[in-house]
């Protein structure tokens, strides 16, 4: 069953490049055949605090570190010059145009406050977030690498359509990775529960504990070292296992 999830989510990745309508060009950029020529930044500030973050982008980078307040820098492309709005309601970052044509958002990094949820979805990115806390964790990205460091929510769930995942000193009750196709790393994660999948990829686990640890690769090695789970199952459709303790190994 766990193979079966991970082919289930290497399938997804071609679907997920398939839909994207948004194309590169040199220093242009085309959204449903419409090409956005000018690009700048534009800087938001607010010193409300909400529960929760979201951005909802077609595409775009994202790097949060948590602060104070909210103090970004988001980068954006637009059809005509000045013509996108953007804007923090109700912690959701909201962008508006003029004329009506589309924009994309190409980067967003800064500082939120580090007491918040995150809700981030984008088509295609990398998203790096560090040190952080707050309830709920929800991030997705179509294609690009993810990588959370000093971060501390109650669950976290979290998934690549292709890139790497790198985990860093977090804690959390429940935690849930998916790669369709990349490499996992995992160090000094304290969790109840992990569920870590790639579709082709290794996995690795470096001074982690948890009650319970499912890691599953289709294709690749699962490698987990100076660990303690009090139940485990490691599967791979084509690769190895090994999982040491104290550098003694551990019968699977």
């Amino acid at each position: 069953m766990k193979f079966l999830k991970a082919l289930i989510i290497l399938v997804l990745v071609p679907l997920l490049f398939a839909s994207c309508e948004i194309n590169f060009d040199g220093n242009k950029v085309r959204v449903k055949g419409i090409t956005l020529e000018h690009s700048r930044t534009i800087t938001l500030t607010d010193n409300e605090k909400y529960d929760t973050f979201i951005v909802d982008a077609s595409s775009g980078n994202i790097a949060l570190e948590g602060g104070r307040s909210f103090d970004l820098e988001v980068k954006i492309w637009e059809k005509y010059e000045n013509d996108v709005t953007l804007s923090i309601r109700n912690g959701k970052l909201v962008g508006e145009t003029a004329s009506g044509k589309p924009y994309v958002i190409a980067s967003v990094k800064g500082i939120i406050p580090t007491n918040s949820s995150i809700d981030i979805e984008t088509g295609a990115g990398n998203i790096t977030i560090n040190d952080m806390e707050g309830k709920d964790f929800d991030v997705e990205t179509g294609a690009g690498n993810m990588t959370f460091e000093n971060c501390n929510f109650t669950t976290m769930d979290f998934s690549t359509g292709a890139g790497n995942i790198v985990v860093t000193n977090v804690i959390t009750d429940m935690i849930e990775m998916n790669s369709g196709a990349g490499n996992i790393l995992i160090k000094s994660l304290t969790a109840v529960e992990i569920d870590c999948n790639t579709g082709v990829g290794n996995i690795d686990v470096f001074n982690s504990t948890a009650e319970q640890a499912d890691c599953n690769s289709g294709i690749g090695n699962i490698s987990v070292s100076e660990s303690h789970f009090d139940r485990h199952e490691f599967d791979t459709g084509i690769g190895k296992v090994n999982y040491k303790n104290n550098g003694k190994t551990v019968e699977l």
